[in-house]
């Protein structure tokens, strides 16, 4: 049906079907919207980009980088930070290191390299693929860094091994979040500094944020690694205080 009103030029009934069509049905999800998109007689960069999120998040991901291409050739005065956005998470996903110093640089070349939204994903691609090099020097060139950015990089060192230049990060950070204390909570537990990281769980405390389910998680796995069973023990009733005592990460953490 939605093929028939495609070919007869009624896109708005086309897209009226379209919106219908259960998704559980991904390939006849994906089939119509190839369809509609390629009759359409003109293409914003709205179009563009959920072509591009269609195939990223529901169909081949290699179709995805071909519809990017050919926005790039047709259509690069529709690039936008939604477009590099999403080319950055998919290249991110699927571990795409020389797909990503391409986007990086077209990123450059159009103008976005200042732009705070596409430095988060920046900063994850690099770090999931290990170029904590490339991560740091992206990082000090970004002319304005806001925490997500900031969080990013400390989880990119910590993966890397690299927890005194966490510690600088964190403890230089004009602005942090419960995200911030949670990320360096869990990075000094997996490098095995269980004990600082009970200490910093005490510091978030006092600091008067929040914890999650994964603070939670972290901690109460240091302690256990400690055998501190009454530290343990004074957490877990947090949890418990805080409704975060039947969460899976919490329950299961080994203390």
């Amino acid at each position: 049906m939605v093929s028939t009103y495609s070919k007869l030029g009624n896109l708005e009934y086309a897209h009226r079907v379209f919106d219908h069509i259960p998704q559980s049905n991904l390939f006849s999800w994906i089939s119509q919207m190839q369809q509609i998109f390629d009759l359409m007689p003109f293409r914003d960069g709205a179009s563009w980009n959920l072509a591009i999120s269609g195939y990223a998040n529901y169909g081949s991901r290699t179709d995805a980088v071909e519809v990017y291409k050919l926005m790039l050739k047709d259509a690069s005065m529709n690039l936008n930070q939604i477009t590099f956005l999403t080319m950055l998470i998919l290249c991110s996903n699927c571990r795409w290191m020389d797909l990503g110093r391409q986007i990086h640089g077209q990123i450059l070349k159009f103008g976005f390299g200042s732009y705070v939204f596409v430095g988060s994903p920046f900063l994850d691609m690099y770090a999931k693929l290990g170029l904590i090099f490339d991560v740091k020097g992206y990082y000090d060139e970004m002319p304005e860094r806001n925490v997500v950015m900031c969080n990013t990089m400390i989880i990119g060192l910590m993966w890397c091994g690299m927890v005194e230049e966490s510690k600088r990060l964190f403890h230089g950070l004009k602005e942090r979040d419960s995200i911030s204390w949670t990320t360096m909570i869990s990075g000094l537990m997996q490098n095995g500094m269980e004990r600082e990281a009970v200490d910093m769980f005490r510091e978030m405390i006092l600091a008067g944020f929040t914890m999650d389910q994964f603070t939670f998680g972290s901690v109460l796995t240091a302690c256990g690694s400690l055998l501190a069973l009454g530290e343990g023990k004074q957490i877990h009733a947090s949890a418990i205080r805080t409704d975060h005592k039947d969460n899976v990460f919490v329950g299961s953490a080994p203390c």
